[in-house]
């Protein structure tokens, strides 16, 4: 299966480059060349275009944007996600859009990332309920940041500094996190 890197290079090169062009914009081949294999290796190692696909889709936003302890759950997302804009980090929240709408199997990888996405900020705003109204609202709102500042280029930090950002749009999140009446 490769030495234990490998698996990992190429997910890793699939993320980036499916999320800069599209699943039907990228070949193995540029797959392979960016993570530094062959394409043979590619397919040895992850079986398939699509299942490199599956594997790529971004993770949810990981324990990283917890890092703030000292900040409140929707600033500290905030931040985050301004933060990976600042350091050329690609962004989960704004890719979720983009790879299901270019999936080759749209409806499963909608199902899928839905499922990852809302159980994540479930378990991180403590949504119990059986809808878990208040974690998909609390996804759209963080996904239209992450899409916004990245896909339209959207409150650049010229435009808005960005501790104004987190401060505005932070609250905003946080407001339906703290809502004891949202997503009823």
């Amino acid at each position: 299966m490769g030495r234990p890197g490998t698996r990992d290079a190429v997910i890793q090169a699939a993320r980036q480059l499916f999320g800069e062009r599209g699943y039907t914009a990228v070949t193995v081949k540029d797959v392979a060349a960016l993570a530094g294999y062959s394409p043979a290796m590619v397919m040895k190692v992850m079986g398939s275009k699509a299942k490199l696909y599956a594997a790529a889709a971004p993770d949810v936003p990981s324990s990283d944007v917890l890092l703030e302890k000292d900040e409140p759950l929707g600033f500290a997302l905030v931040r985050r996600i301004l933060r990976r804009r600042q350091d050329g980090e690609s962004e989960p929240w704004s890719m979720v859009a983009l790879l299901v709408q270019d999936a080759p199997d749209k409806d499963a990888a909608r199902a899928e990332l839905r499922d990852r996405y809302i159980s994540w900020m479930s378990e991180q705003i403590d949504d119990t309920s059986p809808a878990r109204q208040k974690s998909q609202l609390v996804v759209c709102v963080v996904m239209g940041l992450g899409a916004g500042t990245r896909v339209l280029g959207l409150l650049d930090p010229d435009e808005m500094a960005d501790e104004d950002l987190i401060q505005q749009y932070g609250a905003i999140v946080q407001g339906i996190i703290d809502d004891p009446a949202a997503g009823r």
